[in-house]
């Protein structure tokens, strides 16, 4: 679970997005089931656009997921692809209240995961998953107002112990001055972590967990250059939940994390620009353990590169830097890495669009022992329009995180194929199947009241297969 939000810098097209951890990440690493039932043509493009690199099997323990980008206060300006695009004769129109247009929708969907436990000797169960949200925008002359409430329930009737439920609510705005923009945000996400996450212990059930967050940036455009101070701020609060049949405190990662800012963004070209992004982030732990250092930190990160659209069918964005953590305790070794994020959009008809994915940052780990890790991670993800209302995909994903203080790894591959089919403007058809695999170096013995030895859960392979029907006005 990381400790602090990223502001999203935004792609031409499939957008490496907000992160919690550093600045501009890779969003879509997070994004689990939950996130993808947002996905289809039903979504706003926005959201669309950043759940179609989702790993559906990869379950939230991060805050990225959840921070609503249909919310002006956390939206992003990414292009559109295939998947996103609108379709006037199948997208849902909403409901007109006064100003604000309203748009509900409610997911049932069915299936089976032959690994809901995240072991190495699975334990399998019937998927049922309920989800139900309500979107509310208004588009203004001078700025933007949106709101938005979820709430997901899965249900695995075979290992009833596995079984979660998630809510979020979130309220933003934009309002313009001339040509500058002031954009706020908040939001209050209750998630749950569970086994099947990277950096996580063998959690004998899913553990919740709280997360608000406060953001506020103003762009300001300087003719071909604009810059945007933002400041963000996240509380996070846990539960304590038992690991391998013991208790499992994790009170001692409550914390508050402070995030100023600034992106730089010089068009030197139409849809052709350098980029330079800057981010200090402190974070500060609510409860320290006696006889344990404080986790307390700084972490500096410095991003430069280019988004550069070629042709209108290929465009591309690659940011390379660096990221420092310096912990206030002299018991933790500094961090220090190269990082990078980059994505490249490739149109290369009408029908198909293909979107690859790189990043690499420093991430929080949920091990005190290992107190923090480098995460490097690589995404592939391909639509294709077979007819007007039916959207074929397939996607992959390797994800590999390499500890520091107590050494260790783990290595995340997903992929999988999925169908859409739009039955009308109120219907959608889903059908998905995912696999995924995780590989972890380094015990799991487990002792109280940490994992001191324990960095994280084992290995486990898992396919699931879902259909999902769903509803909207």
């Amino acid at each position: 679970m990381n400790s602090n939000l990223r502001v999203s810098v935004s792609f031409p097209a499939c957008p490496l997005a907000t992160k919690n951890e550093g600045w501009a990440g890779i969003l879509w690493r997070r994004v689990a089931t939950q996130g993808q039932q947002y996905s289809d043509i039903f979504a706003p493009p926005v959201l669309a656009l950043i759940v179609c690199l989702a790993p559906p099997a990869l379950r939230a323990q991060a805050i990225d997921q959840y921070l609503d980008t249909t919310i002006p206060g956390y939206n992003t300006a990414p292009g559109v692809t295939v998947a996103s695009r609108e379709h006037p004769e199948y997208d849902p129109s909403g409901v007109r209240v006064g100003g604000f247009t309203l748009l509900p929708t409610l997911d049932e969907s069915v299936g089976y995961d032959d690994n809901v436990t995240g072991t190495s000797d699975p334990h399998g169960s019937v998927l049922l998953d309920t989800s139900a949200r309500l979107d509310a925008m208004n588009q203004m002359s001078d700025g933007s107002l949106g709101a938005s409430v979820s709430v997901d329930n899965a249900e695995y009737p075979n290992q009833s112990s596995q079984s979660y439920t998630n809510w979020t609510a979130a309220l933003g705005g934009t309002h313009d001055f001339g040509g500058d923009t002031l954009t706020i945000g908040a939001t209050h996400l209750n998630l749950s972590q569970t086994p099947r996450d990277l950096d996580a212990p063998e959690l004998n059930s899913p553990i919740a967990y709280r997360v608000d967050d406060m953001r506020a940036a103003y762009r300001v455009v300087l003719s071909r250059l604009s810059l945007e101070p933002a400041f963000d701020v996240s509380w996070y609060g846990f539960d304590n939940g038992t690991v391998l049949g013991k208790t499992y405190l994790q009170t001692y990662r409550d914390r508050i994390a402070y995030s100023p800012g600034v992106t730089a963004n010089y068009e030197f070209a139409t849809r052709r620009s350098i980029v330079f992004v800057v981010r200090d982030t402190s974070a500060d732990f609510a409860n320290a353990v006696p006889g344990v250092p404080s986790q307390n930190y700084n972490d500096v990160s410095t991003l430069t590169g280019v988004a550069y659209d070629v042709d209108g069918a290929l465009s591309f964005r690659l940011l390379g830097g660096y990221e420092q953590r310096n912990f206030r305790s002299g018991a933790y070794k500094t961090i220090s890495a190269p990082i990078l994020e980059g994505s490249v959009t490739w149109t290369p008809t009408g029908l198909t669009t293909i979107t690859g994915t790189a990043a690499r940052y420093i991430e929080d780990s949920s091990a005190e022992a290992t107190i923090g890790y480098t995460e490097s991670a690589l995404r592939l993800n391909v639509d294709h329009e077979l007819y007007r209302n039916i959207v074929l995909n397939a996607n992959a994903g390797l994800f590999v995180d390499n500890y520091a203080q107590n050494g260790g790894s783990q290595e995340y591959f997903t992929g999988g194929t999925g169908v859409t089919w739009r039955l009308n403007r109120n219907m959608r058809l889903v059908g998905d199947y995912t696999y995924s695999s995780r590989r972890s170096s380094g015990t799991t013995t487990y002792q109280p009241p940490f994992t001191l030895d324990g960095v994280f859960g084992g290995n486990y392979s898992e396919n699931v297969f879902r259909i999902r029907l769903r509803f909207a006005l």
